[in-house]
């Protein structure tokens, strides 16, 4: 045991007994019998209950032998392994050895099914501590060096990332509280928020708004960096950013280190901003979102940020004096963002997409067509060829189809309406 918590242990001990060091024995053991149902915190042993008489033990040690009679004393086969021989401790080397990867839990399962743990068999708790003494646990990856960067002007990198956030309550009045999650956007060189919202799902439909109305707001970034989430690893934002010329680069698989930046402010997002919010106020989405949008405009961007040394606001401007945004207008920018499928036309001109039987024109039948969507509106759907939008296309009326007679090759002038009973009941 450590001496400094040999001597707490020692302090506890004189504390409990100092108050009968001058009373009679009766009056002692009245004493230690009331407190011996009390709970102390133990230094290194966490909450103790001490008897009655080892508490008067104390008191007869202190008395003969003064405060190092309190002090616990060192077993002297400490480390030692009372009751498992040389042979079991042998054994479980061996094995460790030949899967030091595994988990310590793992492992003990092993040991167990080979009986390598004695009888009784060790605790896992005590085979956690033979190894940590025997340093046969996996050694850790040394760190990586790294090199403080940073862009030289605005746009040339934003860096992306989810974060999981207080809960508040759901869309419907009767609906449970749920968990907010902010999707943000940083600017690199700047420290600007150039995107950022509360929502309920961490999915595409949340960046996809978040990073519409970024470029938007403040033009096409060169790059976007992001983690290897599933969101951000979609087919989905890697078309947009390959239609809009913009450089998707994923780090490394768990390397949260090298988005710095954006964790940086997510911590201050969590000790500046929602630790504003009143914590019994009942929010909803909008309000959060309205909340955080107006701390974002009068506090964030117009404070002093100790990592560039200036309001992230200021240095915005000074960027922007010097490289212009790259601008795009949001109906072409809207083409992008639109979810690209194929589907094939059916011989009756029809094609179904989610459920819904849509018409096409009869120049498509038997052919493969590009279908495109807004994501948050799957049922205006879009024909394209070549990348150009042809037409909306739009459900199936069949009643308004069966009152037009489509003429065939025999009589091709002929008008449904101009047939009489007998005639249309040939051609139904």
């Amino acid at each position: 045991m450590e001496k400094k918590i040999a001597e707490s242990i020692g302090l506890l001990r004189h504390q409990i007994i100092s108050p009968v060091l001058m009373e009679s024995g009766r009056a002692q053991m009245r004493y230690f019998r009331e407190i011996e149902k009390r709970e102390f915190d133990v230094p290194a042993r966490g909450l103790k209950r001490f008897r009655a008489s080892t508490m008067k033990n104390w008191l007869y040690r202190y008395r003969a032998q003064g405060f190092p009679g309190l002090i616990p004393k060192t077993r002297s086969d400490e480390g030692k392994y009372r009751r498992h021989p040389d042979s079991v401790r042998e054994g479980i080397r061996k094995l460790r050895k030949e899967l030091l990867e595994w988990s310590v839990v793992k492992f003990y399962d092993r040991c167990l099914k080979e009986q390598l743990l004695g009888d009784p068999p060790m605790c896992l708790a005590t085979l956690r501590r033979f190894l940590r003494i025997e340093n046969l646990f996996p050694q850790k990856a040394k760190i990586k060096s790294r090199k403080r960067f940073e862009m030289s002007r605005f746009g040339e990198l934003w860096i992306g990332d989810f974060m999981h956030g207080p809960l508040i309550l759901g869309e419907s009045p009767q609906s449970k509280k749920k968990k907010a999650i902010l999707m943000a956007m940083i600017d690199d060189h700047s420290r600007m928020i150039v995107g950022g919202e509360f929502g309920f799902e961490e999915n595409t439909l949340l960046l996809e708004k978040v990073f519409k109305e970024a470029i938007l707001t403040y033009g096409l970034p060169d790059r976007l960096y992001v983690d290897n989430g599933a969101s951000f690893s979609s087919h989905y934002l890697a078309r947009v950013c390959a239609h809009l010329g913009i450089g998707l680069v994923h780090s490394k698989p768990y390397d949260s280190p090298s988005r710095g930046k954006v964790e940086r402010f997510f911590r201050t997002v969590r000790e500046g901003f929602l630790t504003t919010l009143h914590p019994n106020a009942e929010l909803r989405l909008n309000k959060l979102n309205e909340l955080f949008f107006q701390w974002l405009r009068q506090e964030y961007h117009h404070k002093y940020h100790h990592g560039i040394e200036c309001r992230p606001i200021d240095r915005y401007g000074s960027s922007l004096a010097l490289y212009p945004l790259k601008r795009i207008d949001e109906e072409h920018l809207e083409e992008f963002f639109m979810i690209s499928l194929e589907r094939t036309v059916n011989r009756d001109c029809t094609l179904s997409f989610n459920g819904v039987i849509y018409e096409v024109p009869p120049g498509w039948v038997g052919k493969r067509v590009e279908l495109r969507h807004v994501q948050d509106s799957p049922k205006e759907v879009y024909l394209y060829e070549n990348g150009i939008r042809v037409q909306k296309l739009l459900p199936v009326d069949a009643r308004a189809n069966g009152k037009t007679y489509r003429p065939t090759e025999r009589d091709p002038h002929v008008s449904f309406q101009h047939l009489n009973a007998e005639q249309r009941g040939n051609h139904d």
